[in-house]
């Protein structure tokens, strides 16, 4: 697996170039919502800022200034919880401080839909294994006190369950992770897996509207 590396980066992770504008621009789509293309900063002004990779880590693409990550947890973000929207408009959970989204791709796991529909009404997704499959997601770099927010909104540890991500996972810049990395795993009981034929349903193969008639309600 780690003979995988720079130059492959290309081909999994498609350039971003735009400039900074506000997290309202995503408000409105179904679930999961939307999200910028690269990595991201979304500050507590509701201003979203691109980060591009370097060879150490990121930087703004506006300011060529470094980001500091330093104290913050890490979490793999595959459903709603990559939306800035909505990161944005929960509330208290920015608590003053910036969220930063940093692109990446996991292996051998996939975004699948779940074969129950949270508080809303809204069928939600949870991530499944997914041999020799290859998908891009955010991981966000949370500090202590948004991810004790999170925790709640997620129902941890009954509906979605905060574990470690054991699995590789690589940066746009190509490099490996090394820094530990959590993931919501929905559980059996609150959050299964939908099933059709014995399989996980895709979420990259299945949009929302679909899945929502083919879940009960």
């Amino acid at each position: 697996m780690n003979s995988l590396g720079t130059e492959n980066s290309v081909d999994l992770f498609s350039p971003a170039t735009w400039t900074s504008h506000p997290a309202t621009r995503y408000a409105g789509a179904d679930y999961p919502g939307l999200r910028p293309i690269g990595s991201w900063r979304l500050d507590p002004d509701g201003e979203l800022r691109g980060l591009d990779p370097d060879a150490l880590g990121w930087r703004d693409r506006d300011t060529d200034e470094p980001v500091d990550l330093s104290g913050r947890q890490f979490v793999l973000a595959y459903g709603s919880n990559a939306d800035p929207h909505k990161l944005l408009t929960k509330e208290g959970f920015l608590g003053g401080h910036s969220v930063f989204a940093l692109r990446s791709a996991i292996f051998g796991w996939a975004a699948v839909w779940c074969d129950a529909r949270r508080g809303d009404d809204t069928v939600v997704a949870t991530l499944a294994r997914a041999p020799g499959r290859v998908e891009v997601h955010p991981v966000l770099a949370l500090t202590a006190d948004q991810l004790r927010r999170m925790n709640c909104w997620e129902g941890h540890p009954d509906c979605y369950r905060l574990t470690t991500h054991h699995d590789p996972i690589q940066w746009e810049s190509g490099r490996w992770a090394t820094e530990h990395v959590e993931v919501y795993l929905g559980t059996p009981e609150k959050r299964p897996t939908l099933l059709v034929d014995g399989c996980p349903v895709l979420c990259a193969e299945i949009g929302y509207a679909d899945i929502d008639g083919m879940v009960d309600r």
